[in-house]
Order: structure tokens, then C-alpha cells, then sequence
């Protein structure tokens, strides 16, 4: 950060915007200030904080659960709404991020906009279908998976808002993250969202860390879709997963070390929800 030069705290989120713009690739965008300590690039001078702009508000709005830009990983992990949303699935895999002292500061827009490909955040919240409302001289909403598709722009425009949707009776969501250690990033990840009456429908499988940044599993989707969850079609899937992944190494793990992990992980994450549909 030796070369920040200026440091502004806007009142209104179209001067925030306005200085965004002026400034271009010189200017950061800062919530709880993790990136900018550790990431900021060097032709960084500018930065731009957020804080008294972000909205913080959790809520029930119909079924889907709104989540405010500014809130913190912690204000998320203690909040009784965000507990109650689809079996606390959110919460389990907050409880995997980074560390205590980090999730206190990280916010949530500043996790999306960040596009770290170990992200456990994004992973989750694309099987989900997260909606980001961005501003940019006004209010757009897309999903989060259009937004990572172009994610090289995400950070020049301004996060408001996170909706995770209303699901659907029957559906269930199960995530596991594959770590050395407790706070350590993962060499791997892996988050299932289904809807299950009888068989397996609008199914959602997401892998992050492989080492890119979370993208959907289409091969295991499809692989699961109309079937019931049995024993022999959670296999199945796992062998998929095994095989199609685009596994690539990297320091935290090998490709083929990945591809074993993304076997392990679909076949947890759906046993642990035949398991709950059993009880």
C-alpha cells in the first residue's frame, strides 16, 4: 500500500461511483480492507471506502434471504435468519472460512468481488442461484454466475445487495471443503443444491479451487437429474466427478490428488442429504 496517495470516504454511493470512474484501475474499492492489504496491485493510488455506504441488513423478504453488501462473514455466522435459511447450509460453510479475526472484517461484497478461485463463499452461493445488485451509475441485478463470467469488471462497479432465492419444498444443500488445516484455503471444494421428491431435479453441483474459481459440474448434474439418491447413483455421480473435473495442479494439491478429492466430495455432500431425508 507504500503507494496510496489519496484516501476517500464518499457519502453517497453516485460519488463513490463518480470517483470510481475518474480514477479507473488506479482506484480500489475497500469494505473490510483484506484485499487492499494483501492484493492491492501497485498502481493502486486511490482508495475508496465504503463504509458508510454499505447496507448491513440480513432479512426474510418472501422465502429468499437478503443480504446487505456491507455485512461481515461473522455478522452472517451469528445471525439467527441466515440459520434458518435451507438448514443452515450458509452457516456450515461460513463456519470453514478463513478465521475468526478475518471473517470479523471480510464483508460480503468484498468476497464476491474478489474472485479468489478457493473462494468457499462464491462456490456455495452459485449452487445456490445468488442475485448481486451492483451499482453503477444506477441499480443492476444479475446473477452471480453472469457476473463471473466478465468477473475481470466485477470490481468497477459498486455491490449493494445479495439475494439468496427462495427454494422450492424438497430441496436440499449440503457443501464440504477439503483443508489441511482449520483456517488453511482449500486445496478443494465442493457444494450440492437439489430438489428431491421422489427423484433428483433442478440439480446444482459447484466445485471452486480446482484451481479456478467455482464453476458448475453439468456432467454430475446430469448425471443425478431424474434419479432417486440411491447408494448406486451417488457412486455414479462420484466417478463423474472423478473423471470431468478440470483439475489442474497447483501448490495446495495435484491435479490428480483434486480429481479424488471432487469423487470424495459429491459422494459426501449427497450422503449427508439422503441421509437428512431419511430422518
Amino acid at each position: 500500500m507504500t503507494n496510496v496517495q489519496t484516501y476517500h470516504r464518499p457519502s453517497s454511493l453516485k460519488d463513490a461511483w463518480s470517483l470510481l470512474s475518474e480514477k479507473g484501475k488506479s482506484a480500489k474499492l475497500v469494505g473490510g480492507g483484506i484485499d487492499v492489504a494483501l492484493f492491492a496491485p501497485p498502481e493502486v493510488t486511490t482508495l475508496i471506502d465504503l463504509t458508510e455506504l454499505s447496507q448491513r441488513s440480513i432479512e426474510l423478504r418472501e422465502g429468499a434471504l437478503v443480504l446487505g453488501a456491507g455485512v461481515t462473514l461473522t455478522e452472517m455466522l451469528e445471525s439467527d435468519v441466515v440459520a434458518d435459511y435451507l438448514n443452515g447450509i450458509v452457516v456450515h460453510m461460513l463456519r470453514q472460512v478463513a478465521s475468526p479475526l478475518l471473517r470479523n472484517v471480510a464483508t460480503l461484497g468484498g468476497t464476491l468481488a474478489s474472485t479468489h478461485p478457493w473462494s468457499d463463499v462464491i462456490t456455495l452461493f452459485l449452487a445456490l442461484d445468488a442475485r448481486v445488485t451492483q451499482y453503477a451509475g444506477e441499480e443492476r441485478t444479475s446473477s452471480l454466475a453472469d457476473l463471473l463470467e466478465r468477473r475481470g469488471t466485477m470490481d468497477r462497479a459498486i455491490i449493494t445487495e445479495v439475494v439468496l432465492p427462495a427454494v422450492a419444498t424438497g430441496t436440499y444443500a449440503s457443501y464440504e471443503g477439503f483443508v489441511r488445516t482449520e483456517f488453511d484455503i482449500a486445496m478443494l471444494n465442493c457444494a450440492c443444491r437439489l430438489t428431491l421428491n421422489g427423484s433428483c431435479s433442478d440439480v446444482h453441483i459447484v466445485f471452486g479451487g480446482t484451481p479456478d474459481i467455482g464453476h458448475r459440474a453439468v456432467a454430475v448434474e446430469d448425471a443425478l437429474a431424474g434419479k432417486t439418491l440411491s447408494s448406486e447413483a451417488i457412486d455414479a455421480a462420484a466417478v463423474i466427478a472423478s473423471e470431468s473435473i478440470p483439475a489442474r495442479d497447483d501448490v495446495r494439491a495435484s491435479a490428480d490428488y483434486r480429481r479424488v478429492l471432487a469423487g470424495a466430495g459429491v459422494r459426501r455432500c449427497c450422503q449427508r442429504i439422503a441421509q437428512r431425508v431419511g430422518e
